[in-house]
C-alpha cells in the first residue's frame, strides 16, 4: 500500500524528498515482511466445465466469509489467469469487503483500492503476486457487526440491505445533484439513523455515490480537524474515517455495485461513533484568521511552517497554513512543505494516508472551504506525531557517501 501512495504523489513531493520518500516505502514494506513466506498457490486448472463469473463469485463471498484464505486466493488468481477484466476482479473483491460491517476499521475496502492503483501502475504484470495479499485483510480482519460497540447499528443497517436492489435501480434510474458541504454537516450529526435514511432518500432520488462519497471525506476532514490532542491515542481512529471515505470514492470510481452501496452505510456509522473524539472540539482555525505576522515570501512562510512543526505547535502550525490559503500562495510549494515534514519524520502509514487523501480531494473540489479544511486536518494530523527523526539522518549519510563525501567532515561544530 505504501509504494503505491508514494506513486500517487510522487509529483507532490519536491525532487529534493525523492529518495527520502523511496526510503519510506521501501523501509515499511521490509518491515511487514521480513521475515515471512507465504504458500505458493495457483489458479483452478481449465477444463471444459468451467464455473460462471456467478458462480465464482458466490464462492468466493462465501470462502472469504469462512476466512479460507487458500480457496478465495484461487479464485482470485484464476479470474487473472483467465483474463477477466480489472473491473471484474474489483467487483469481486469489493462485494467481500463490504459483505461485513466495516471491515478491519475500514482498511480492508482501503487496502484494496491501493491493490488496484498498484496494478494499473503495472499493467497488471505480476498481478498473480499482487493480488494474493489482499485476502489477508479481507479474511482475517475485525468484522465490526461481531462487536458489542456496533450492536445498536446492525439492526438498522439490515432493515436497510433488504431494500438495496431497489434502492440501485432508484439510483440508476434517476438523477439529482448533492450540495456536497451541506451533506458533509449531515454526516457529522451525532446519531446514525437520520443518516442513514437521508442516504437512502438521496440515492433514490439519484444522487451519484461519487458525491456522497466526497461528502463523506469532506466530513472526515472536519473530525481530523477538530481532534482535540488529549484523545490522542485515538488518532488512528479519525485517520481511517478519512482514508476510508476516500478509498470508497475510489472504489465507485472503479467498480461501481448495489453491493459497494453498503459502504456508505458503514461510514456513516462509524462517522457518528468519532463524535466523542471531537469532545472537546479543538480550535479550528477561521476562513481569513491568520498568524499576525507578515511574510516577504512564500518561502519564507513555510520556514515558520516547519519551525512550528519541529515543536509541535499544532495550532500556529494551522494558522499559517490557513494565512497561506487566504493570501492565495503557491499551492504546490505548500504541498511540498507539508511532504517535507511528513517524511523528515519516522512516519508511519496513517501520516501517509491522510496526506494523499487532502491532497487528493482539495484538488477536487473548487469550494474554497472544503479545500481550506482538507489542507488543515492534514497540518494538524502530521504536526501533532510524536515521532522519531531517524529516517532522515540515515538518508542524509546515505546521500552525503554517494555523492562521496565522509561522514566525519561536516561543516557545522556539532
Amino acid at each position: 500500500m505504501i509504494l503505491t501512495i508514494v506513486a500517487n504523489m510522487w509529483d507532490d513531493v519536491d525532487e529534493k524528498d525523492h529518495n527520502l520518500f523511496l526510503i519510506h516505502g521501501l523501509t515499511q514494506i521490509a518491515r511487514r515482511t521480513g521475515g515471512g513466506s507465504r504458500r505458493q498457490r495457483f489458479p483452478f486448472p481449465q477444463s471444459n466445465d468451467e464455473p460462471n463469473l456467478e458462480t465464482l463469485k458466490r464462492w468466493f463471498r462465501r470462502y472469504i466469509d469462512l476466512r479460507q484464505r487458500g480457496a478465495s486466493e484461487r479464485i482470485l488468481l484464476t479470474l487473472n489467469d483467465r483474463g477477466h477484466s480489472p473491473q471484474t476482479v474489483a467487483e469481486f473483491v469489493f462485494s467481500a469487503a463490504t459483505d461485513f460491517y466495516f471491515t478491519g476499521d475500514g482498511h480492508a475496502l482501503d487496502f484494496a483500492n491501493k491493490m488496484f492503483e498498484a496494478l494499473d501502475y503495472v499493467d497488471w504484470n505480476g498481478a498473480h503476486e499482487i493480488l494474493r495479499p489482499i485476502i489477508v485483510d479481507l479474511s482475517t480482519r475485525t468484522r465490526h457487526e461481531e462487536t458489542s460497540r456496533w450492536m445498536d447499528a446492525v439492526p438498522v443497517l439490515e432493515d436497510v440491505f433488504t431494500r438495496l436492489d431497489e434502492i440501485w435501480e432508484a439510483n440508476q434510474a434517476n438523477e439529482q445533484e448533492l450540495d456536497v458541504s451541506k451533506f458533509a454537516e449531515i454526516f457529522l450529526q451525532d446519531d446514525f439513523e437520520p443518516i442513514v435514511a437521508e442516504i437512502e432518500t438521496r440515492l433514490r432520488a439519484g444522487v451519484d455515490p461519487l458525491q456522497i462519497c466526497r461528502a463523506m471525506t469532506y466530513a472526515g476532514a472536519v473530525r481530523v480537524a477538530r481532534f482535540h490532542l488529549k484523545n490522542e491515542g485515538d488518532w488512528h481512529d479519525v485517520a481511517n474515517i478519512y482514508s476510508y471515505a476516500h478509498g470508497l470514492y475510489r472504489a465507485f470510481q472503479l467498480a461501481p455495485s448495489k453491493e459497494l452501496v453498503r459502504g456508505l452505510f458503514y461510514g456513516a456509522v462509524f462517522m457518528t461513533y468519532l463524535r466523542w473524539l471531537n469532545m472537546p472540539s479543538a480550535r479550528v482555525p477561521t476562513p481569513g484568521q491568520t498568524i499576525d505576522e507578515p511574510f516577504a515570501s512564500d518561502e519564507a512562510m513555510l520556514e515558520r511552517l516547519q519551525e512550528f512543526a519541529d515543536f509541535q505547535k499544532v495550532y500556529e502550525a494551522e494558522l499559517v497554513v490557513n494565512q497561506y490559503l487566504e493570501e492565495g500562495r503557491d499551492i504546490k510549494k505548500l504541498k511540498h512543505a507539508l511532504a517535507h515534514v511528513t517524511l523528515r519524520e519516522d512516519a508511519e502509514l496513517h501520516m501517509f494516508q491522510v496526506l494523499e487523501v487532502a491532497y487528493r480531494h482539495y484538488d477536487l473540489t473548487d469550494d474554497p472551504e472544503e479545500k481550506r479544511m482538507h489542507m488543515l486536518a492534514a497540518t494538524r494530523y502530521i504536526t501533532a506525531q510524536k515521532v522519531m527523526k531517524g529516517i532522515l539522518w540515515s538518508t542524509e549519510n546515505a546521500e552525503r557517501l554517494q555523492r562521496g563525501e565522509l561522514l566525519s567532515e561536516r561543516d557545522d561544530d556539532n
